[in-house]
């Protein structure tokens, strides 16, 4: 199986892409858990609504992120062509779940907006040192662990192949997470969705530098807003790899509900929210478009659209605390995992269903892998992230805390 057959500029455009060949996927860095507060009401109907105070752990945002993370491997497992081979899968699944998984690289849009939330939530009242810790910290424990995991896994299972394209000078490339912006193959084909989270915290950092307020965050909304449209009118490739115009509505819809949620909505921030809805609703139909050709499966795009509009109506829901009530402890374990799940499932997962698929059902075969997914990346969570991390940060912030001045 030979996985090198499309261009960087496919990966660029279409969810869960990869180096070698390109599917949709991408989180996405799924964003990471996060501590929300919970409602204030505003003294009188006429004065402005209040920053709510500080509260416990959003369950329902770790359930979403799940979920995200869930519908990306059901698509990559079940209809991508690379793990059971062109048309495979329409001969091969139920055909409820080939309709269903067909969408599953929405998942990665839904992380993005998921993510414009999680960072502007994570964001306020730090340093840009702090930033910086905090996304460096989240982001890279979990990623070695997963370049290491998918490389054994690919060449003790698959023989080596799907990464018999990327040497070693580039799987050590890989480690820094520069990969796509060099010109690099990638480990694995979701890893393109963390180029996108990276420029993403790249634009969000100048609003750190200066000091999150609510004035500073619209600002910034509208200018990015702005500067994307344009770059997208002008088609002029350097602004629109700095300005990320295919997923910034996303991200910008997702700081607008955590200021809805902070401060309370406003007809300014539904304004947002609508101007972007109406962008990424343009913008996610080059996404489909380019994910059909990939995955050799045509799809009606209306069920794109009422899917988009879900995840805003869902975000919407949350920004206004009616999922609060959802406190249960299982999501949250869920939520700790979702990182690590989408970072192995893909190339493992392809090189396992491979080795699978000749000995026992298909459906089985998706299931197993599934659950050696879910298993790798709770020991990933364990045994990486929750040592690795800590000692991470510790030596981040003593860096930053003695940096000389001058």
């Amino acid at each position: 199986m030979n996985f090198s057959l499309l261009s960087r500029e496919a990966r660029l455009k279409s969810p869960g892409s990869r180096q070698i060949s390109p599917p949709p996927a991408a989180p996405a860095d799924a964003p990471a858990p996060a501590e929300a507060s919970a409602p204030e009401t505003p003294k009188s109907p006429t004065a402005p609504a209040a920053p709510r105070a500080a509260g416990g752990r959003l369950a329902a945002l770790d359930g979403l992120r799940f979920i995200a993370a869930a519908i990306v491997m059901l698509h990559h497992f079940v209809i991508a062509p690379y793990a059971w081979g062109i048309g495979e899968p329409q001969r091969l699944f139920d055909s409820t779940l080939v309709v269903v998984s067909g969408y599953g690289w929405l998942g990665v849009e839904f992380f993005f907006l998921i993510s414009g939330f999680v960072i502007c939530m994570s964001s306020w009242g730090r340093s840009i040192g702090q930033f910086v810790t905090s996304r460096i910290t989240r982001l890279y424990p979990a990623y070695w662990a997963a370049i290491v995991v998918t490389t054994l896994i690919v060449y003790t299972v698959a023989e080596g192949k799907g990464v018999s394209a990327v040497s070693v000078w580039d799987r050590l490339l890989n480690l820094t997470m520069l990969q796509e912006p060099l010109g690099a193959p990638a480990v694995d084909a979701v890893y393109w969705t963390l180029w996108v989270e990276l420029r993403f915290y790249l634009l969000f950092a100048i609003v750190v530098w200066r000091g999150v307020t609510y004035q500073r965050v619209i600002v910034f909304c509208a200018l990015w807003m702005t500067a994307a449209t344009l770059a997208t009118a002008i088609d002029n490739r350097t602004l629109e790899i700095l300005l990320i115009p295919e997923s910034a509505p996303f991200f910008i819809a997702g700081i607008a509900f955590f200021l809805m949620r902070r401060n309370g909505p406003t007809l300014l921030l539904w304004g947002i929210v609508a101007f972007a809805f109406a962008f990424s609703q343009h913008s996610v139909i080059a996404r489909q478009e380019s994910t059909e050709w990939m995955m050799h499966h045509n799809m009606p795009s209306w069920p794109t659209h009422a899917l988009v509009t879900l995840f805003y109506v869902v975000m919407a829901v949350l920004a206004l605390g009616y999922l609060d009530r959802i406190r249960y402890p299982w999501l949250t374990t869920l939520g700790a995992l979702t990182f690590p799940v989408y970072l192995i499932h893909c190339e493992a997962g392809w090189a396992l269903i491979i080795a699978l698929r000749g000995r026992f059902n298909p459906h089985l075969v998706v299931f197993m892998v599934m659950l050696w997914v879910l298993v790798v990346a709770w020991l990933i969570h364990v045994l990486v992230e929750k040592r690795v991390a800590p000692r991470l940060s510790t030596g981040l912030k003593r860096a930053f805390a003695t940096m000389p001045k001058d």
